[in-house]
């Protein structure tokens, strides 16, 4: 009899979340699909594409084959699987993999309407930076284009479970340790293999949590069990990567000494901020522009400066007077950016994949700045409305650059180069399978070039 009320307690539980927030969820990926289902309709553009599919066919003669190499299993082993699945689902089919892409996208913007909603209760706020986030304000939507951009995707909709989880059990079991929210995060955790990247930012944002809402969690420890056990487990991955994992070159050989190693990092950190608010650099894209685009971009370094005063001053203002959980989000914007600001020292170009996670930071300061103003302006009908203008221009500048983006993805996807790379690619795969070392060559988003 107990367990028929313990069942039908979980059941009527379901139920009600199902009834709260499956309609957002539906909202989301019906905004995702009408806004960029075009994406879909294009072709392979990326040679980084072609030598996954070719990766993914040599590994499918043997696919459990990869974990006998102790490297495989801290070299991100699920993302492997999700494109050897792939491939025998869609094989040389871009639509499958644009379509999983968007769907992918669409779930990292419902768990961040779940996150939001939860640390500062207020379905508002959270459901517009979510929809901020789905339109791909301050990421501008590289992610969703390509087979290889799909890394990055898959990783933050872990990383989003994953912090998901372990508030969730914080905030309802005190951190147990025997909860169910705590378990199935630490397996999602201890079976992706996160890369060393995500593996920082993740722990700096479950330490950050700890840290502002220090008062809201009854004054517990920081650095409780539960944060321990994770610590512990992002060193084993640390350690395992460094011994055995696929290692990514850097440039870190051009930095002279750890001086201007810190400082080209921290310029860095800013450049990246300074491309969320102000998308524009040199790329094939810009000079294919017109000339009022090239007459923005000459004014750039006054416009850099502004932003960046007023990057710093949002930030100590935000810090200082606003509450926890803006806290958080402010700090996590930082966090998830600096394990990137080294990548590169001194180039002239930025990775915009690196901006997706970051971007939810800049989505929910425009959200609530927005949804701020438009309290104070309440007793007036229609000035109330004017301070969502500014969300609205970023939307309206995210989606133009995804479609011009997509444009000219698939002008490179009819190129010589291009197509004989399809052709090779598609030689490739109906040879029979080899199975092969899966560390060997692993292409990673990381490496999509400029443009």
């Amino acid at each position: 009899m107990a367990t028929d009320t313990h069942v039908m307690t979980r059941l009527r539980e379901i139920w009600r979340i199902l009834k709260d927030h499956g309609p957002i969820a539906v909202l989301l990926v019906g905004l995702v699909y009408v806004v960029y289902g075009r994406l879909w309709t294009g072709d392979f553009w990326h040679p980084t594409d072609f030598a996954i599919l070719a990766d993914a066919h040599r590994l499918s003669a043997d696919p459990l084959g990869m974990f006998r190499h102790i490297g495989a299993w801290f070299s991100q082993p699920l993302l492997q699987l999700a494109f050897l699945l792939e491939y025998r689902a869609f094989g040389m089919d871009y639509t499958g993999y644009v379509a999983v892409n968007l769907a992918l996208h669409a779930l990292c913007a419902f768990l961040i309407y779940m996150l939001v909603n939860m640390l500062f209760h207020n379905e508002k706020l959270a459901l517009l930076a979510a929809i901020l986030f789905a339109l791909n304000v301050g990421s501008y939507g590289r992610n969703l284009q390509t087979l290889a951009g799909q890394e990055s995707l898959l990783l933050a909709l872990l990383h989003l479970l994953v912090l998901y989880l372990f508030i969730r059990n914080d905030f309802r079991h005190n951190g147990a340790l025997r909860s169910r929210y705590f378990l199935l995060g630490l397996v999602i955790y201890s079976l992706t293999g996160l890369t060393r990247a995500s593996t920082l930012s993740l722990l700096g944002c479950l330490v950050a949590y700890k840290a502002f809402f220090y008062q809201r969690r009854e004054r517990r420890p920081i650095f409780s069990n539960d944060l321990l056990i994770f610590l512990v487990v992002g060193l084993v991955f640390q350690f395992g990567q460094n011994q055995w994992g696929h290692q990514t070159p850097t440039m870190l050989t051009e930095v002279d000494g750890p001086l201007v190693y810190t400082w080209r990092s921290v310029v860095n950190v800013f450049r990246y901020l300074n491309l969320m608010v102000f998308p524009l650099q040199e790329s094939v894209m810009l000079q294919e522009s017109g000339a009022l685009v090239q007459a923005i971009f000459s004014l750039r370094l006054p416009v850099y400066i502004l932003v960046m005063l007023g990057v710093i001053s949002l930030s100590f203002f935000g810090f200082v007077f606003g509450s926890r959980p803006l806290r958080f989000f402010i700090a996590w914007t930082y966090i998830t950016l600096i394990p990137f600001s080294t990548s590169a020292p001194g180039s002239d170009w930025l990775n915009v994949t690196h901006l997706y996670l970051a971007s939810l930071g800049f989505c929910l300061i425009l959200a609530a700045g927005s949804l701020g103003c438009s309290n104070l302006l309440a007793a007036h009908r229609w000035r109330r409305l004017v301070p969502f203008v500014v969300p609205v221009v970023f939307v309206a500048t995210a989606i133009t650059l995804t479609y011009r983006l997509d444009n000219r993805n698939r002008a490179a996807s009819q190129s010589p180069e291009i197509q004989e790379l399809r052709r090779l690619t598609s030689e490739e795969l109906q040879r029979p399978r080899v199975t092969r070392d899966p560390l060997a060559r692993r292409p990673t988003a990381g490496a999509i070039p400029q443009g």
